[in-house]
């Protein structure tokens, strides 16, 4: 098993500076542990509710952060593809696979919502876009010549991008899974890597994998090495001191959203979400790091295996102090119990 953070930033600083400074020292951190990959969110031109300090753009940031890191892969968490041109995102992805040296990682997804927002209605489908913008940002960065391009949204004449990636054939690309078959379909017909978000429960994790594993694909066969799953982990020394140093979780996203409505209490409504709840029922994995390693191996035990557990991160739950203790403790302590881990297929 490896080990990455998902770097969903949302927190609630007055100014954006102080964000991404507080980001930028998780990542700085989690490469000093040996943390193997970063996925940076991106918020602002595709979302209905978010802070003012969100990330709109993770490129110049993972930029920056390259440059003050050895060995840490990132990507964008995801780049929504319908709200870009592809031939821009292709180049974009070029130019920060050479900046970092081969550690950039392209992530793709829809966005939320069904469009609109920000920058407009869109001209067809989202489902449609990602489509066609995969297929074009592909062949952008692997075609020898120009190339022509005829689809429903895009089309074009002696398409080329400058550079080509550094990263041969091709950087690694994510993709971001909720529950649809077909984006997991899509993940395992082009060899891209499923990130699966920190709020689904384990049933649905395993849907999700049993979907992405039965795409027949006989070039490149899907596996479970290659899924991504994300987990809020908090180390310290008892459930009861992860409650108190948790006790001020701004819930309001959550309680705003469907993410983690398989919590709602019987007769309940997402309000009634806590955290405390969350903590009990495993939704966190939070305690001392004999109680994180058995819940850990038990939920990729449920899942049948996968290849990298992400932490979450990028969110101001406990102190800067605290959430650093918290992920050196897990390296230190936990990650290593976990590392012989080994899906089989």
């Amino acid at each position: 098993m490896k080990f990455g953070l998902f770097s969903n930033g949302q927190r609630r600083n007055a100014l954006a500076t102080t964000s991404y400074q507080e980001d930028l020292d998780e990542i700085i951190l989690a490469d000093s542990l040996g943390v193997h990959e970063a996925w940076i969110s991106e918020h602002g031109v595709f979302v209905t509710f978010h802070a003012p300090d969100q990330l709109p753009n993770a490129d110049p940031f993972i930029c920056k952060a390259a440059a003050l890191t050895k060995q840490i892969k990132m990507g964008p968490g995801i780049r929504p593809l319908p709200y870009f041109h592809p031939m821009q995102v292709a180049t974009d992805v070029a130019v920060c696979d050479h900046l970092t040296n081969g550690r950039y990682m392209a992530g793709f997804g829809l966005g939320i919502g069904d469009g609109g927002g920000q920058r407009g209605p869109l001209p067809a489908p989202q489902r449609v876009m990602m489509r066609e913008a995969v297929e074009i940002i592909l062949k952008a960065w692997t075609e020898p010549e120009p190339f022509d391009f005829n689809g429903q949204v895009w089309q074009g004449k002696n398409w080329k991008i400058i550079p080509k990636p550094f990263t041969q054939p091709r950087p690694e690309v994510a993709i971001a899974c909720s529950r649809t078959d077909t984006t997991l379909e899509l993940a395992a017909e082009k060899g891209f890597y499923p990130l699966l978000n920190w709020s689904n429960p384990a049933d649905q994790i395993n849907t999700m994998i049993n979907t992405y594993l039965g795409y027949s694909n006989s070039v490149d066969p899907p596996r479970r090495s290659r899924m991504r799953v994300c987990r809020l982990i908090y180390v310290c020394d008892s459930v009861a001191e992860a409650k108190r140093d948790l006790a001020d979780i701004d819930l309001v996203p959550i309680h705003a959203s469907r993410r983690l409505d398989a919590y709602i209490p019987p007769n309940g409504t997402r309000n009634d979400i806590t955290v405390a709840d969350l903590i009990d029922r495993g939704a966190f994995v939070c305690g001392d790091p004999e109680r994180v390693y058995k819940q850990l191996k038990d939920f990729y035990d449920e899942l049948g295996g996968f290849g990298t557990l992400l932490i979450l991160a990028g969110k101001d739950w406990g102190t800067n102090e605290q959430r650093a203790r918290s992920m050196t403790r897990f390296m230190t302590e936990v990650a290593p119990r976990l590392a012989g881990l080994n899906p089989a297929d």
